[in-house]
């Protein structure tokens, strides 16, 4: 991990901060001199990822929170800009995915998709950037994906899902401005724990590769650069965009 851009002293909640690309950030802005809050559902694991962010230097408050809930959310926000005065960057990374196919997905299964990956992501945003907006302003940043304008192989209330955050992303940022920035990093294929399972499919990865021009499937640590510089003073005049680290494919 590289601490060369300057965030040391930063404040960043970090949502999804228990596994996949949301942990990978957590740990790179901690690395890069954040004090960081991690948001996840599950205590145990952010336990773990606490253990690894005081190992680096710096300190760490696991947040117990389902995005799914959006009742507890303004309590949560309250919570993490209390911990140390301020939050300087949000990373909303939390998701949720449901492999099922434009017939057969049910309106259940639609709900529970956007009910995280939209409606809890907007909300949390809301309580905290509401607060940023008071203060001397901030840096957001919401993990997309290249399935929000491009159409892929993943579930079809995912890359809806995805499209709706990318244009919150920028109605956000002409709103907020010029206090706080509002950005997003859409990633291509990424290897987690989410979708390990369906990279492991031969099939599903000649598809990914055979559109990917650097030849690979991407890693958590691949988006972290990504956040960072747009969290970092180097993107003081960067907001309202979604920058893609896919590998090409978007080139193709």
């Amino acid at each position: 991990m590289n601490s060369a851009v300057p965030l040391a002293g930063m404040r960043a909640l970090v949502t999804g901060a228990s596994r996949g690309i949301g942990r990978a950030i957590a740990l790179d802005l901690a690395a890069a001199g954040c004090e960081v809050v991690g948001a996840a559902r599950s205590e145990e694991a952010l336990a773990a990822v606490g253990a690894e962010v005081e190992v680096l230097g710096r300190s760490f408050l696991p947040l117990a929170v389902d995005l799914a809930d959006p009742g507890v959310l303004p309590a949560a926000a309250e919570r993490a800009w209390a911990w140390r005065d301020g939050i300087d960057l949000l990373v909303n990374a939390a998701g949720l995915i449901v492999r099922t196919g434009p017939l057969e997905v049910t309106p259940d299964e639609w709900d529970a998709v956007f009910g995280v990956n939209v409606r809890g992501t907007f909300f949390l945003t809301q309580a905290v950037g509401r607060r940023m907006l008071g203060a001397e302003g901030g840096s957001i940043v919401t993990v997309t994906s290249l399935a929000g304008e491009i159409p892929t192989r993943a579930a079809l209330s995912y890359q809806a899902s995805k499209a709706a955050l990318i244009q919150l992303t920028r109605a956000l940022a002409a709103a907020w401005a010029p206090t706080v920035r509002v950005n997003a990093v859409a990633p291509g294929y990424v290897r987690t724990d989410l979708n390990s399972a369906w990279l492991d499919v031969e099939e599903n990865a000649g598809y990914v590769l055979g559109n990917t021009p650097l030849g690979r499937v991407a890693e958590p640590q691949d988006v972290v650069g990504a956040v960072r510089f747009l969290a970092s003073p180097s993107a003081a005049y960067v907001t309202g965009q979604n920058l893609r680290v896919d590998g090409g494919w978007s080139v193709r």
